[in-house]
């Protein structure tokens, strides 16, 4: 069964036809304790040029099971998701290492593919 979408737009007064839509992936909810981070301006063709990655533990201290290794990429990133500049991943390398010192509890919104950071919310211990 073939379904049509009709969007209208109010500022070019058109209706434009769609014949499917793709589904779009919700971001992954992540909630754990930042144990690292690690901050490089290497050029990845991933990740673009620099990057942030945070590793998230269960536990505080770097202990309990790991969640997974997660991003902030930069300019020309091939990932999904935010791209970042430079002085945003350093204040953003900086958050996190502290995070990581403190056995401070992070909950990150992520894409499910890639691991791309979109939201970070740090908790007071």
């Amino acid at each position: 069964m073939r379904k049509n979408f009709a969007l209208a737009s109010l500022l070019l007064g058109s209706v434009l036809t769609v014949d499917s839509v793709e589904a779009i992936t919700p971001p992954v909810d992540v909630d754990g304790y930042v144990c690292q981070a690690m901050y490089t301006k290497q050029l990845n063709t991933l990740f673009g040029q620099g990057y942030v990655r945070i590793t998230v533990l269960t536990a505080a201290g770097c202990s309990g099971s790991l969640l997974g290794y997660y991003y902030y990429p930069g300019a020309n990133a091939s990932i999904v998701g935010y791209q970042y500049s430079e002085a945003e991943r350093l204040q953003l390398f900086q958050q996190a290492a502290k995070a990581a010192k403190d056995g401070t509890r992070v909950r990150l919104f992520v894409q499910p593919t890639g691991g791309c950071i979109l939201m970070t919310t740090y908790f007071g211990n």
